[in-house]
């Protein structure tokens, strides 16, 4: 769920509990719209995990929901001792998830496209005390549709260049369809958020992952306006 910081903390893509969203007119409009995006990040738990996620005088900073699909499924599927490559590291939920997940025979290989969220990713892995198992890299992982902040000087990993792993998690605002296009890797699950908003519908989706004899067992929708919907995917063997 991409896009820049400002649409992303005001849009319907924040965690259900979230109350940055009000009527126009009304003082939370206005701080929405004009002040919450100057403002710093402050910890908050986000499904589990502490995060530089939330603003600093936004009203709450538990997001009990949060990326809800994505982290059940990572908790779902990942197995101790697995390699998981997650793309679009985000606040680095879904990171913290997959190492703690993993154990320490297990390891996380995170990328993130955006200079700023990149650095609150490494944040987010040395508070949860999980940084030796993740690596993170700032790069961009195919063609970059959208970023949470300017990419800055990131570097480009070819989706066929990604590395081997046993589960693969996908949220990168449009770019999906062309990983899973280029994809040589076959992990055994594959988690992948769909965006519609960003010419990579769920039903191109669905297609990519059935080419790759993956069978969908598992669907939730994130943004129903926007065709966002998480997809848990795993080998047809």
């Amino acid at each position: 769920m991409l896009g820049s910081v400002t649409s992303r903390v005001t849009s319907t893509s924040e965690p259900a509990d979230s109350p940055t969203e009000d009527g126009p007119g009304t003082v939370q409009s206005v701080y929405n719209r004009f002040v919450r995006s100057h403002l710093p990040y402050k910890l908050s738990t986000h499904n589990g995990v502490t995060a530089r996620g939330a603003k600093l005088f936004d009203f709450t900073d538990r997001f009990p929901e949060y990326e809800a699909d994505i982290v059940a499924a990572l908790r779902d599927h990942v197995r101790d001792g697995d390699d998981v490559v997650v793309v679009g590291g985000g606040f680095g939920v879904s990171s913290v998830v997959a190492a703690r997940r993993v154990g320490p025979t297990g390891s996380v290989t995170t990328y993130e496209a955006g200079a700023d969220q990149y650095d609150l990713v490494a944040e987010t892995l040395e508070i949860n005390d999980v940084e030796n198992r993740v690596d993170v890299e700032h790069a961009i992982v195919g063609s970059a549709v959208s970023t949470y902040t300017p990419p800055e000087d990131a570097a480009v990993v070819d989706a066929a260049d990604l590395p081997a792993c046993d589960v693969l998690e996908m949220d990168c605002e449009g770019a999906e369809l062309g990983i899973l296009r280029e994809l040589r890797i076959r992990p055994r699950v594959v988690v992948v958020e769909a965006h519609a908003n960003f010419d990579a519908p769920e039903a191109d989706v669905r297609a990519e992952l059935d080419r790759l004899d993956y069978d969908v067992v598992d669907r939730g929708v994130e943004d129903a306006a926007k065709g966002i919907v998480i997809l848990t995917a795993v080998r047809d063997d």
